[in-house]
């Protein structure tokens, strides 16, 4: 299995909420997924769970519990876009 973990650019818990909290009140329906890599495989995963940060990520394919407060994580943005009527 290839080590990937240098390969992501993982952030503090702390960073990404504060910088979520400014994007959901400039664009409040905008959904975002927790990203994270597997302190033990070191593959990417991402929470299935929208617009909810969490602590501890379970890796269901090796069966790890990486602890995110110290690994840190990222995250994926998706907005919406509504078309005025015309």
């Amino acid at each position: 299995m290839v080590n990937n973990m240098n390969q992501y650019q993982d952030h503090p818990l702390e960073a990404c909420a504060e910088r979520i909290a400014e994007i959901m009140q400039a664009a409040p329906t905008t959904q975002f997924y927790q990203k994270w890599t597997c302190a033990k495989c070191g593959e990417r995963v991402t929470m299935s769970i929208p617009n909810k940060l969490f602590t501890r990520g379970f890796h269901e394919d090796c069966g790890f519990t990486t602890d995110i407060r110290k690994s840190g994580c990222n995250y994926m943005l998706h907005f919406s876009r509504h078309m005025e009527d015309q």
